[in-house]
């Protein structure tokens, strides 16, 4: 049985439970923190064990494979709409099988977790039923079972487990596994998780279109959204007028259910696609965040005062954007440069984008490549700073910068530089890092740059190019040299000494 921890805030009071290891992938967290709405208090400690008991049957429901709304289910045991639980072979920890255990009330839920207790110190017994409490009374149907499933269909919660395993068992970047989690999750709460996958239709998919129009940015981390049901959240986005997510963002609901539904179809679940038929909606190139910088804007952003001032924290501070200015680099694929990343060839100083290192990931097979490196990045310390983190024997070129999430090394230098050019007075929505990259292509373009030569820099796809086939290509080393000399952005670079970084080199 889950443990409950209780937690006292300013808020109130608050549970913990922590989250087995085999399941945190598919439930993406560590531990599940719930508000009780309780004074500190026997009732606060009943309701806990009562969520305890749920989790405990939801975790035996995941790990057969069945899809679970933990939310939901805890939301529901809270306010009290869930008044019993039948728990069904459940293994206590001595070993101990219980067929089947009827719970009625949250002191009977005490009782059990009891019962679990003293299982520690007795041998295990196969019980064939467990009457935990008195009355007879059947779980709830429909909307309130935890997790149910037709016993000759393949059910949606089912085919969503197995496709989520499937996508980390291939081992996908965690990012996408994550996505695709909240996109199906999605789905499931729109429609039904009991809904059999054969009766999957266009209807479905477009009442699921139709429910995440609605739904709000970081829903799940808003107070007033993050306790309710998905079509609870739904409904109450729609009576607060929140906006419409962004095109882009429909876009990848769409495609990772698209990727899901397909899957179903070449497993012979389905036998059409549901998606055929519904017109995808319009969006700009899916790179396309922000927008070039401004003179006016890189003159503040390199502000001979302010820059240095907001750099000298950090090396990945200074030299980032130094890196992403005169290189049109992806923010993680500066972020997760490695010392042997850095290198020469053929007499051209440069560093490599590839994947290969701890961590290292790349974004299609175009993003391959060898950017030499500018004339000011070189004159302005860039080299000395490579070596004096060599010397230290270090192998990432900006040691502050964690991937702890798993999801890039890029996260905390694009958000340290989004709050920097905001303080510096540059708050177009959407603006950031990416801006660099828009910015040496739309300015190499406008000097008369060919659209091949620009790629061979910045790793975009122009369809059969040399990058696909070898991406460091010597012969081209020249030419991307002199593409580099035609970026002339009107600012000075400040020079970096190891003085800058309090501590030496961070």
């Amino acid at each position: 049985m889950p443990t409950p921890l209780l937690l006292r805030r300013p808020s109130g009071v608050y549970v913990r439970f922590y989250v087995p290891g085999d399941l945190q992938p598919s439930v993406g967290s560590r531990y599940l923190v719930r508000p009780l709405h309780q004074p500190p208090g026997d009732r606060a400690r009943l309701i806990a064990a009562m969520m305890g008991m749920a989790l405990c049957s939801a975790f035996d429901a995941m790990r057969k494979g069945m899809t679970v709304d933990l939310d939901e289910l805890l939301k529901k045991v809270r306010s009290g709409a869930i008044k019993e639980l039948t728990l069904s072979d459940v293994t206590l920890p001595d070993g101990t099988r219980i067929a089947q255990a009827q719970l009625d009330t949250p002191a009977d839920a005490v009782m059990f977790g009891a019962l679990m207790e003293r299982s520690r110190q007795v041998e295990p017994v196969e019980v064939t039923s467990a009457r935990v409490a008195k009355r007879r009374d059947q779980v709830r149907d429909s909307s309130h079972s935890i997790a149910r499933h037709a016993p000759n269909a393949l059910m949606l919660s089912r085919a969503m487990a197995d496709h989520l395993s499937d996508l980390a068992g291939a081992r996908l970047h965690q990012k996408t596994v994550l996505e695709s989690r909240h996109t199906l999750r999605l789905f499931a709460g729109i429609i039904g998780e009991d809904v059999p996958v054969a009766s999957l239709s266009q209807a479905h998919v477009r009442a699921f279109f139709e429910g995440v129009r609605h739904w709000p940015s970081n829903a799940t981390k808003r107070p007033d959204y993050r306790d309710l049901s998905v079509p609870e959240v739904i409904k109450l986005a729609k009576k607060n007028q929140e906006p419409e997510p962004a095109a882009w963002t429909m876009a990848k609901h769409r495609q990772r259910l698209s990727v899901f539904l397909v899957s179903l179809m070449q497993g012979k679940h389905l036998s059409v696609n549901p998606l055929d038929g519904i017109r995808a909606i319009s969006t700009p190139d899916a790179e396309d965040k922000g927008s070039p910088f401004t003179d006016a804007e890189l003159q503040a952003i390199f502000d001979p005062v302010e820059f240095p001032k907001w750099a000298s924290k950090y090396a990945h501070r200074w030299f980032g954007p130094i890196l992403g200015l005169y290189s049109g680099a992806r923010v993680n694929e500066i972020a997760q440069l490695r010392l042997e990343d850095i290198d020469t060839i053929d007499g051209v100083p440069g560093f490599f984008v590839r994947q290969g290192g701890k961590g290292q990931s790349i974004k299609n097979r175009n993003s391959r490549r060898f950017v030499p490196l500018a004339r000011p990045v070189i004159e302005s310390g860039f080299l000395d700073y490579v070596e004096e983190v060599r010397a230290r024997g270090d192998e990432q070129l900006f040691p502050d910068l964690p991937n702890s999430t798993g999801l890039g090394f890029g996260r905390q230098l694009s958000r340290q530089f989004s709050v920097y050019i905001k303080r510096q007075g540059i708050a177009a929505k959407g603006q950031g890092f990416h801006g660099f990259r828009h910015t040496m292509a739309s300015r190499l373009d406008e000097a008369g740059v060919s659209a091949s030569a620009i790629a061979a820099i910045t790793g975009h796809g122009t369809g059969q190019t040399i990058l696909e086939k070898f991406y460091i290509d010597r012969r081209s080393l020249p030419d991307r040299v002199a593409t580099l000399t035609r970026f002339t952005p009107p600012i000075s670079l400040p020079m970096y000494d190891s003085t800058h970084f309090s501590g030496g080199v961070k």
